[in-house]
Formats: structure tokens, C-alpha cells, sequence
């Protein structure tokens, strides 16, 4: 009887200690993928701080080449004033200052590529940091109809008047070089088409103008939740 209770504790010992095991091991698994998680997210929340101080810049230019926009539609029709070519020129070098907008976060890709995103226990910062990419790639298409926008007047002022210097892009998405802007005023403020390319600009760039703010809501929750303990 003695040797039986024996063999019976010592086999409970035996049981207890390897499933005593297996909660370490699952323990020490589960608190290296938090630990991998948090780091990474670390990063995202670097990142996304940088982004949200970009787009905040951006909707500073955003603004201003509105406000251009509708200045220099005000200045075209069959009787409106005529103004100087310089005038014209500010107008149309304003509401071309925009960038083809490239908002990537490489750590969000990683993140999303690594399959720690299942490890986030907050659900708003899981969905948000899950739609990030589809988020982006909206934004990028807007900001593309921006740039054939302005191809296409380009093209359309280079027509008119072939002699006409105005800025052609560089291999810089985001800069120009010095253009001029010679020619009579009423060949563009009298023009019905030139008026219809300028309005489709205003409407695209009010269009790209949601998707970014939409985008600028995302960076903000994100890092809100990141910031929020127990994630």
C-alpha cells in the first residue's frame, strides 16, 4: 500500500513538473511576442509622429493652392478684368504646389507582415493599423489625379501659346524650377477650357483634401491607442 501511494505521488510530481514546464515555456513565449510587439510598435508610434507633423504641413499647402485656385477663377470669363501676366503666374504657380503624396510607414508593414498584429489585445488599434496600407493607396491614387490634372493643363497652356516657359517637373517629386510666364493675359482668362481645368483642380483637391485629413484621423487614433497602457 505504502509503495503504491509512492509510486502515485511521485508520478503526480512527474505530471506536475512537465505541465509546470509547458506554463513557463507558453509564458516565456507569450511575454517575448509582447515584447516584440511593444518594441514594434515603438517604432510605428516614431514613425506615425513624423508623419502627422508631415501632413499637418501638407494641409497648410493644401489651403494654399485652394485659395489660389479660386482666386484665379475669379479672374477668368468673357468679362472679367484683365490682369497682368505676373499676377496669372503667381496664381497658377500656387495651385500647382502640390506633391504627389507618399505617406508609406515601413514599420506598419512590417508590423502587418510579421503577424504580431494578431498579438495586439486593443481592437481600434488593431483595425486601424490593419487598414493603414488601404488607407494610403487611396490617398495615393487622389494625389496621382492631382498630378494629371497638371499635366493636362500644362499641356493644354503649352498649346496655346508653344513659346510659354512654366515649371516642368524634375526628378524631385516635390520641387521646380523657375518658370516665366510671358504672354497675353486674355488668351487664358477667356479661355472656357482653361476655366474647366482649374475647377476640376479645385474639385480634386478638395477630394485628396478629404482622403488626407481621413488619413491624418487614422495617425491620431493610433498613436493615441498606442500611448494608451495595456496594449
Amino acid at each position: 500500500m505504502f509503495r503504491d501511494s509512492r509510486i502515485a505521488i511521485e508520478a503526480i510530481a512527474i505530471v506536475a513538473s512537465i505541465l509546470l514546464a509547458f506554463a513557463i515555456d507558453a509564458w516565456w513565449d507569450s511575454r517575448s511576442e509582447t515584447q516584440k510587439s511593444d518594441s514594434q510598435l515603438e517604432t510605428v508610434y516614431s514613425e506615425l509622429s513624423s508623419i502627422d507633423d508631415y501632413i499637418s504641413y501638407l494641409l497648410v499647402d493644401f489651403e494654399r493652392s485652394r485659395s489660389a485656385i479660386i482666386a484665379l477663377l475669379e479672374h477668368i470669363g468673357p468679362e472679367t478684368e484683365l490682369v497682368s501676366s505676373d499676377q496669372l503666374f503667381e496664381l497658377i504657380d500656387f495651385s500647382f504646389r502640390m506633391p504627389t503624396i507618399e505617406l508609406e510607414a515601413g514599420s506598419i508593414t512590417a508590423l502587418l507582415a510579421s503577424g504580431e498584429l494578431s498579438s495586439i489585445s486593443d481592437a481600434k488599434l488593431k483595425s486601424s493599423l490593419a487598414s493603414w496600407q488601404a488607407r494610403v493607396a487611396r490617398l495615393r491614387t487622389k494625389s496621382g489625379l492631382l498630378e494629371s490634372n497638371r499635366e493636362l493643363i500644362i499641356e493644354y497652356l503649352l498649346d496655346k501659346v508653344p513659346s510659354l516657359e512654366i515649371a516642368q517637373k524634375t526628378g524631385q517629386m516635390t520641387r521646380y524650377p523657375l518658370s516665366s510666364f510671358q504672354t497675353e493675359p486674355a488668351l487664358f482668362q477667356r479661355d472656357m477650357k482653361v476655366e474647366g481645368l482649374f475647377a476640376n483642380r479645385g474639385m480634386i483637391l478638395e477630394d485628396t483634401e478629404i482622403h488626407l485629413i481621413a488619413v491624418q484621423e487614422a495617425v491620431t487614433l493610433i498613436l493615441t491607442r498606442i500611448g494608451t497602457p495595456g496594449n
